[in-house]
């Protein structure tokens, strides 16, 4: 049988083959003015389409993060690789593939204008003689790396990951953002249920160090358009992870657009005039560094105390669980 792990190194192996391809060899295109002013058309349904599956269904529990095969590996035996860089002054030169339908297209427009209305950032149709650039093409489920890299860097957004949300979300994993629920501070905001998820994505659960990394002094956010829902990877159907709030359950994952605090750590990243007021933050360019780290978790099932409407659900059970998790880190270089 062809396994998901197979499934997996195939779209490895699909990014590698893409660095160093020339954007006219792939067939791509970028968006026109029709495009823009489709999107200012998009119905609710055309925007948030109730029937979309959600980021771990379409991947089927792979990360919505990737790197290449090589890197990837480096990653766990050397503990560091080349840092990630950030797209140098907000412009991030990209094409598309020619396969998106008029819908599709209009959908990539309307993520795109959100940027340009509310960040710095620039999405602008690549050049021939530009090098490094973004390449949007239904590759292999949604995925994109973190932050820029060098030569052709894929944002796959296949069948089933065209919708608004899904597509922002993406797109802040190509300016430079990890998912909300990796910060490193997490622990004091979300209880994760290890017991509950998916032995095969439990590296979709690491931390980002703190001493590596900036918040840009923003609080732990439950409505960021990158946090995960409450049964995100579950096995079992209960939670992995909650809220440590009381109401939020079921905020986490359920955000439809960027939050405010999404807004101000893009901005502050990439030095938006209008972001800063006094001194600014260090820019975090980065690159994920896993190492085991054997955790013990007293409650493999979270305790009704600590979420509202899964309550009549839960089981209740005490035995100590332990479960190998990833930690990750981020190096970062202070250079501007």
């Amino acid at each position: 049988m062809f396994c998901i792990g197979n499934l997996f190194m195939v779209a490895e192996l699909l990014i590698s083959c893409f660095k160093g391809i020339d954007a006219h060899s792939l067939g791509s295109v970028t968006l026109t003015k029709f495009d823009f002013e489709n999107a200012e058309m998009l119905t609710k349904d055309e925007l948030h389409n109730p029937n979309a599956l959600s980021l771990e269904e379409v991947n089927k529990h792979r990360s919505d993060i990737r790197g290449p095969v090589a890197s990837r590996r480096r990653f766990r035996r050397n503990g560091i690789s080349k840092p990630a860089k950030l797209w140098p002054g907000g412009k991030i030169p990209y094409s598309i593939s020619p396969h998106y339908t008029n819908l599709e297209r209009a959908l990539l427009a309307r993520a795109i204008k959100q940027y340009h209305d509310k960040t710095c950032l620039r999405f602008v149709p690549r050049s021939p003689y530009e090098g490094d650039y973004l390449f949007i093409g239904k590759v292999d489920g949604c995925f994109s790396e973190v932050g820029r890299t060098s030569g052709v860097q894929v944002l796959s957004l296949d069948n089933g990951c065209l919708e608004y949300t899904t597509i922002i979300h993406e797109m802040m994993h190509v300016i430079g953002f990890y998912h909300e629920h990796e910060r490193w501070d997490r622990d004091d905001y979300i209880n994760i249920f290890w017991k509950n998820i998916d032995r095969t994505a439990i590296d979709q659960f690491g931390k980002v160090d703190l001493t590596k990394t900036s918040y840009y002094g923003q609080p732990y956010d439950y409505r960021s358009i990158l946090h995960y829902d409450s049964l995100a990877f579950s096995k079992n159907g209960f939670p992995t992870m909650l809220p440590k709030q009381k109401g939020f359950a079921t905020t986490i994952g359920n955000a439809k657009d960027f939050s405010e605090i999404d807004l101000t750590k893009i901005n502050r990243m990439y030095r938006c005039p209008e972001a800063y007021t006094s001194s600014l933050q260090p820019r975090a360019q980065s690159s994920m560094i896993y190492s085991p780290l054997l955790k013990q978790h007293e409650v493999p099932l979270v305790d009704d105390r600590n979420f509202d409407e899964f309550s009549a659900k839960m089981e209740h059970k005490s035995n100590a669980n332990y479960e190998v998790a990833f930690v990750v880190t981020e190096v970062t270089d202070f250079s501007l």
